[in-house]
Formats: C-alpha cells, structure tokens, sequence
C-alpha cells in the first residue's frame, strides 16, 4: 500500500513508521517529484489518471522528469451531451507541452442515468466528494493492467500561536470507496519525499510560517511555474452556465472553499434532478462528519 511500509494504514488507525527519511536531503521539487515518480515504478506498473488541475499534472511532471513511460488515461464526463471544456483544455495543453499520448475514456450522463448512477452509489448517504464519486466510476471502467495513479491527499501548513505543523489527511473512505487503497496508489502518500520537501519548504519560509493555514500543493504555481487556472473537482460537466473562465480567486488556504468557487456539486445536482432540498442537508452533513481525519507529521516553532 505504502513504500517500504513508511506508514501502515489498516483504514482506522495510521502509523508513522519512516519520517524523516534519513537518506534524503530535499532541494527541489522536481527532485522529490522525479524521487516519488520512480519509487512507484520500481514496485508497480503505474497508470497516471490526468486531469485539468494540478495535482494530476504535478504527478505526471513527476514521471516526466524522471523519464518514466507510464500510461496517461483522461476521464471525460458528459450530461446531455455538455463536457467541461475547460478542465480538457487544460488538460490537453499539457499534454501538448510534454508530447503526451492520452488515452480518453468517456462518461456520458443524462437524465435518468445520472439519477440511477447516484442512487445505485448511494452517494447522498456517504461523504464521498461529487467529482471523486466519477472520478471512481472512471477508473472502474479502465481496461488497462496500469495500477491507479491519483492526486489525493494534500499537506496543510499551520501555524496556531506560533507552532508550525505539517498536517495530513488519513486517507479516507472517500476515494476508497468501492476500490481499494490497495488497488490505487495516491501519489503523494506512496513515499515520503514529497511531504519531506514541503517541510523543508515550511522550515526554511518565513512567509509561509507567516500564515495560519495554507495547503503545500499551491507550491506547485511557484516552484514549478503552472500556469494559474479555476479550481474544478470534477464535476463541472453538469453545470453548462456557470462561467468557470471568470472564477479568479485561488483560497490558499482551502480550495473547497466558496472563495474559490463557483457553486457546490451537490447543488448543481439537485437542481438538474429537480430533487428537494433536503439532498443537500443530506450530503454535507455526512462530510462534515468525516473532516476530522488530520495527522500532524511534524511540528516546530515559528521563525520570527
């Protein structure tokens, strides 16, 4: 599930088993991401699932820069006949840039489909994000031998009275459910380069130590120079008026939040099924039972 066993996960309890690793000495982001990329392939035949947003395509970079041949597989959702133009356009132009052969699999929703699709998932019962419930579906429906790679999981930089933490999320049921963690791998948490660079990062940036709260993965804009875009999740084929184009805001600190947002999924989705209200109550509800999942994996005290 996890390299070299650094953290054992039995979907309750975590534990950290290898942190810091001693044999690494973090200097850039490219070098940890081409360190993660290869320590997968060393154990699995990765199939790197790609997306318009940057965790995906950080992923992908990884591989790239350790000139790693991998699969690169896109999920195209459609309802009635409408797909997120812009998460495939952002998705292609990196495809474009790094010469990549992407493979499309395509989901196509209307009405009634959608609705026996929900129900037969029993998504307004679980905490199961909107886009991560289709993003499952997808990779359900791969017919390649590639092992899952996916962008899930994300460090968070705290500092609360001037105590910096690094903390993280057990990975949960939401993108384990109905495939298991061990038939996916989640790029970030397979090894501990990754998270290791962030806390070199946090440890060596006053700026960032400055701030309350801010996720790590934005690094990804600064240090390897991604062009700015809308924060999507995967769901956005079912919404064909909101203008995601015009969505400028980027919430350092929680990209699920309404700053960065246009509307929720679940909203989109009760009001396309004409459903009741009550849906929403329903859905949010159960994941506001199911966001007190974070491990500190270091802590130190604020540079002033």
């Amino acid at each position: 599930m996890f390299h070299n066993d650094w953290i054992t996960y039995d979907y309750k309890d975590l534990t950290i088993n290898e942190y810091p690793n001693k044999d690494f000495i973090p200097t850039t982001f490219q070098d940890a991401l081409a360190r993660q990329a290869k320590a997968i392939y060393s154990d699995v035949k990765p199939t790197v699932f790609l997306s318009g947003g940057i965790d995906s395509q950080a992923i992908a970079l990884g591989f790239i820069l350790a000139e790693l041949e991998v699969e690169y597989v896109y999920i195209r959702l459609s309802f009635c006949n409408y797909y997120d133009q812009q998460d495939y356009f952002f998705a292609t132009q990196f495809c474009k840039k790094h010469n990549i052969n992407l493979k499309i699999i395509d989901l196509e929703f209307d009405k009634n489909s959608l609705r026996d699709f929900l129900l037969e998932k029993d998504y307004f019962n679980t905490s199961t994000g909107t886009g991560t419930i289709f993003l499952l579906e997808g990779i359900r429906r791969y017919k390649g031998d590639g092992i899952p790679i996916l962008g899930d999981g994300k460090l968070v930089f705290e500092n609360i009275n001037n105590k910096c933490k690094g903390l993280f999320k057990k990975p949960g049921l939401a993108l384990s459910y109905g495939i298991k963690l061990e038939n996916q791998i989640l790029f970030d948490y397979y090894y501990n380069y990754i998270f290791q660079y962030y806390e070199h990062i946090h440890r060596t940036t006053p700026e960032l130590q400055y701030l309350s709260k801010m996720e790590a993965k934005n690094l990804i804009y600064t240090k390897l120079d991604f062009p700015f875009r809308p924060k999507l999740s995967g769901w956005e084929f079912l919404d064909d008026t909101g203008d995601y184009s015009s969505l400028s805001a980027i919430d350092w600190s929680n990209d699920h939040s309404w700053k960065a947002r246009l509307t929720r999924g679940i909203n989109v989705i009760v009001e396309k099924l004409d459903l009741s209200k009550k849906y929403i109550d329903y859905k949010l509800e159960n994941q506001k039972r199911n966001s007190t999942r974070f491990i500190t994996l270091y802590e130190f005290k604020r540079i002033n």
